[in-house]
């Protein structure tokens, strides 16, 4: 047990990452350094790719694990690595198959003594939380062990609707900071403890063609009412990234037009989750 006094707790300092000139800005808010998110999803919505965006864009700030204990080293894996050009991210983006060379150690293991090795990765994705088998206890462990120093990023399988397909998934999400679910290739921060509530676009040409009720209902909220006595309220900022442009780009937080960001390649997106 610790006792502070208020004032000495109001003297404690946190570090938080400097996110703020970053297309992430507005959907994740004011996040420390170690910060635990829960990003979920159905499959081929573009969790992976929100994460690969998220993962790249981390990059600047320190190492970054991304451990597939789904996809393992598979081809689907590469290619998303590949559209987001991770080999830009050489030295401090490691795509791990944590299956490999496991026989006779237990996965939780084997991740502790990865992660308490010296100048090992800041920021950890775990691909996904439902192919772990870990329990409330090896979480907990995790949390307790290397919550203070890392950032936990868990990747989560769930219905159309949003729900969680694995228990495990709903306690670490009810605990943690953050929990952000992508659909038809939008990330709605659903929980943020941080302040981000801007939904996220992943892609947003296949985002018009799955959701267009979604960007109908921006380009009406954006626009000024009309009619006697009313005061001809100002344009919402956000409508100009509604409206069809030559300039509109992928991964972009839904707030300023002119941000850019997110893949370098379309192609073969629509199989990709």
């Amino acid at each position: 047990m610790k006792v502070l006094g208020v004032k000495q707790f109001h003297q404690m300092r946190f570090k938080f990452l400097p996110i703020g000139d970053t297309k992430f800005a507005g959907t994740l808010g004011k996040i420390p350094y170690n910060f635990s998110a829960v990003i979920y999803g159905f499959s081929g919505n573009g969790k992976t790719e929100f994460c690969m965006q998220m993962a790249k864009m981390l990059c600047q700030f320190g190492k970054v694990a991304w451990l597939s204990y789904e996809q393992r080293h598979g081809s689907d894996l590469q290619e998303a690595t590949k559209r987001n050009r991770m080999d830009e991210e050489s030295g401090v983006f490691y795509p791990i198959d944590p299956i490999e060379g496991t026989e006779g150690v237990g996965l939780l293991e084997d991740l502790d003594n990865y992660l308490k090795k010296r100048n090992s990765p800041d920021f950890i994705f775990i691909d996904s939380i439902d192919y772990t088998g870990f329990s409330w206890a090896d979480y907990t462990y995790l949390k307790n062990r290397y919550g203070q120093k890392k950032a936990f990023i868990f990747i989560s399988h769930s219905n159309k609707n949003g729900a969680l397909k694995k228990e495990i998934s709903s306690k670490i999400l009810f605990d943690g900071g953050m929990g952000i679910f992508v659909s038809k290739y939008i990330a709605h921060p659903e929980k943020n403890r941080f302040g981000g509530f801007e939904p996220y676009l992943v892609w947003e040409e296949r985002a018009r063609e799955l959701n267009p009720a979604f960007f109908a209902k921006r380009v009406t909220e954006g626009t000024p009412k009309k009619g006697k006595g009313a005061k001809g309220k100002k344009p919402d900022q956000q409508a100009g990234l509604f409206e069809n442009s030559d300039s509109e780009r992928e991964g972009e937080s839904i707030k300023i037009h002119s941000e850019k960001g997110g893949v370098a390649s379309k192609v073969l997106l629509e199989t990709e989750g």
